[in-house]
């Protein structure tokens, strides 16, 4: 897994209130070796942009842009009766990794087996039928065999 480059977020004090920014890996204290404090949102915001239009990853991203609040996963196998069963949940972020027609590794990455991503839901019914903000369904196949599409 990817480490976060730095944690950005408000803070509020005596002083009144505040957005910083402090860097968290080499690469990032290379760029910006003391924690950066801005004037307001917008600067933050902009500061947040520059830097992850040059491949830089933030914690607490989400907290200076709405548009970057992560969102509910949760996964489901679609079994050979056509019934699904949850596989995984986890939080990420809004934009998709996964699209339709790409293939996964399967369960157990030894168990010979990988799973072809037949539909993606998202939007408010996703949360009501599924409890989460997005939807992944992919039908699991034998690595060795055919896929059947």
């Amino acid at each position: 897994m990817k480490k976060m480059d730095y944690t950005i977020g408000f803070q509020a004090g005596r002083a009144g209130q505040k957005w910083t920014a402090a860097a968290l890996t080499a690469r990032a204290k290379e760029r910006t070796p003391e924690p950066v404090t801005f004037v307001g949102r917008p600067e933050a915001l902009k500061f947040l942009k520059d830097s992850q239009a040059e491949g830089y990853r933030f914690s607490g991203a989400e907290l200076v842009d709405p548009e970057q609040r992560l969102v509910k996963n949760r996964y489901f196998v679609i079994g050979g009766d056509g019934q699904l069963t949850l596989s995984g949940e986890d939080n990420g972020p809004r934009n998709m990794v996964w699209k339709i027609g790409d293939v996964k590794p399967g369960r157990d990455r030894s168990m010979g087996t990988e799973a072809v991503i037949e539909n993606i839901f998202q939007g408010p019914e996703v949360r009501e039928r599924f409890g989460g903000d997005r939807s992944e369904e992919p039908r699991e196949y034998s690595a060795v065999g055919a896929r059947h599409r």
